[in-house]
């Protein structure tokens, strides 16, 4: 059966996907290759037990903020999931990391997500969040600034961000790769989402081929939508219903050119 490595944009819909693994018998390996495993609560104890501080090249982890993480623990972590277990991400591609999942067989699924709506979804989600590490600086702006605040990025909460094009264009590096399965969220959200039964069905039959588990889509559907505390309204096209005219113009203006090569424009 192997292994799945589940990478995402954040508010992508990784818990989405976990729940159809979930509902297909794989078993979660409670392991997150996120820049939050040096960031966040217990910040002292996360760096002294994860961190990478006299490496030559450390394995730098995180889509947004990057993480140097130490190789050996990432490897002895990768190496304790099951087999037919999966671990999530929010994870640059990297050269150190494809070699650790590769020698531990796991398949790479990366889900994507129309660019807009993930950019809604995530600063409400900083915003709502109290532990996020930018809850702070998100909490006191309008909901037009924290737009702006994460398409342009810089030095946020004490912490060097990067603009949101950077996170997409990390994400990109992934759908590049051969051995990568894209999985998108419009498809496998189904109609209770604003998606459709057949690109459903589509969605669960591609995850059946590429992992040699069936996804069956009358056990697997009725369970699957709206189980997360995290997840807030999961349908398509939220940006253009909750953004005004002039802040959609600008997040077309940023994120043009990765929708259209997504599929979205």
């Amino acid at each position: 059966m192997g292994r799945i490595f589940l990478n995402s944009l954040p508010k992508a819909g990784t818990n989405l996907l976990s729940r159809a693994l979930d509902l297909a018998n794989f078993e979660y390996g409670k392991l997150g290759v996120a820049e939050t495993l040096l960031i966040g609560d217990y910040y002292h104890a996360r760096q002294l037990l994860r961190r990478s501080f006299f490496e030559r090249d450390p394995l730098v982890v995180g889509l947004l903020v990057q993480a140097p993480v130490r190789r050996a623990w990432l490897d002895r972590k990768l190496g304790a999931i099951c087999d037919g277990g999966y671990v999530t991400g929010h994870a640059n591609a990297s050269a150190g990391l494809l070699a650790l999942l590769s020698r531990h067989n796991y398949t790479v699924l990366q889900m994507i997500r129309d660019p807009k709506d993930v950019l809604l979804s995530y600063v409400h989600y900083v915003a709502g969040e109290p532990r996020h590490y930018l809850h702070d600086a998100y909490k006191v702006q309008s909901l037009e600034n924290r737009i702006r605040t994460t398409l342009r990025g810089g030095r946020i909460c004490g912490l060097d961000v990067p603009p949101f094009s950077t996170m997409l264009r990390r994400v990109q590096a992934w759908i590049d790769m051969p051995n990568t399965t894209v999985v998108r969220f419009e498809d496998l959200v189904g109609p209770k989402g604003g998606g459709s039964d057949d690109c459903q069905a589509a969605a669960f039959d591609q995850l059946s081929r590429v992992t040699g588990v069936r996804f069956t889509p009358s056990e697997i559907a009725p369970k699957l939508f709206g189980k997360s505390s995290t997840f807030r309204k999961g349908r398509i096209g939220m940006a253009e219903e909750e953004l005004c005219e002039y802040t959609l113009q600008e997040v077309d203006q940023e994120l043009g050119g990765f929708r259209e090569a997504w599929g979205y424009a």
